[in-house]
């Protein structure tokens, strides 16, 4: 929390899906390190470099900052 509202790479992903659902995780809160539920924003993306594709999840801290 650091640098709250920032975006940073938190994550690579073998598939798509498990990007979503661990981004899902952390704007819900179902993951301990991102609880409360709504004190991270999270989003999932697929990178393509060079014809090789890198699922990512982007998360940042949202909650008490004004």
């Amino acid at each position: 929390m650091n640098n709250p509202r920032k975006w940073a790479v938190i994550g690579r992903y073998g598939s798509a899906g498990s990007a979503r659902s661990t981004a899902l995780n952390i704007r819900t809160g179902r993951l301990a390190a991102y609880a409360p539920a709504g004190s991270f924003d999270a989003a999932a993306r697929t990178v393509i470099t060079n014809g090789i594709a890198e699922h990512r999840v982007y998360a940042r801290y949202i909650g008490g900052v004004r």
